[in-house]
């Protein structure tokens, strides 16, 4: 069964401050299936371990299921076409749940909705991409801590614009 939200838990969290979209970018609609690279770890991709999104080195030599995990399906936004959802071969969702990315079912409520829908920034460098949140403005999706995937309020330093940085490339599988 689903988790409780994080405003339905005890742990205290900010109240976003808007649940309409931020402005689109100029970048060209992204579809179909696709990878993320990191821009500050470039042998590293978007993927996920269990549930939980994660950087992970994918290679052309990477077991089947490695490169699996490292592809995601952009579809447009659950709570907003301009944006984009990404959906894993099994039907999970990249979203964000107390600010830890993971990959859930769609249980069809308009909070997951929001949580699995980013919209495309411009990246910290020329052809990358930032994804922002669509239900908590000012956080994108970023690494840290080991790899793991988090999103979390913008900083502006050059350190944290290229760890919400990604090129988006062909799929691995």
């Amino acid at each position: 069964s689903p988790s409780p939200s994080p405003s339905e838990s005890a742990r205290p969290t900010p109240t976003p401050t808007s649940t309409t979209a931020p402005p689109p970018t100029a970048d060209s609609r992204i579809s179909g299936r696709h990878a993320l690279r990191s821009v500050d770890s470039p042998g590293d991709y978007v993927s996920q371990s269990g549930r939980l999104g994660i950087l992970s080195k994918v290679g052309a030599a990477s077991p089947a299921g490695t490169r699996q995990a490292a592809t995601f399906t952009f579809v447009p936004g659950l709570a907003d076409s301009r944006c984009y959802s990404l959906r894993d071969a099994t039907g999970r969702y990249l979203r964000h749940y107390a600010f830890r990315l993971r990959l859930d079912d769609n249980d069809g409520s308009a909070l997951f909705q929001k949580d699995a829908t980013f919209c495309a920034r411009s990246g910290s460098t020329a052809g990358s991409i930032s994804l922002e949140s669509y239900n908590y403005p000012g956080r994108y999706l970023r690494h840290r801590d080991n790899l793991q995937l988090w999103l979390d309020a913008s900083e502006n330093t050059a350190a944290y614009r290229a760890s919400r940085s990604f090129t988006v490339i062909g799929p691995w599988a």
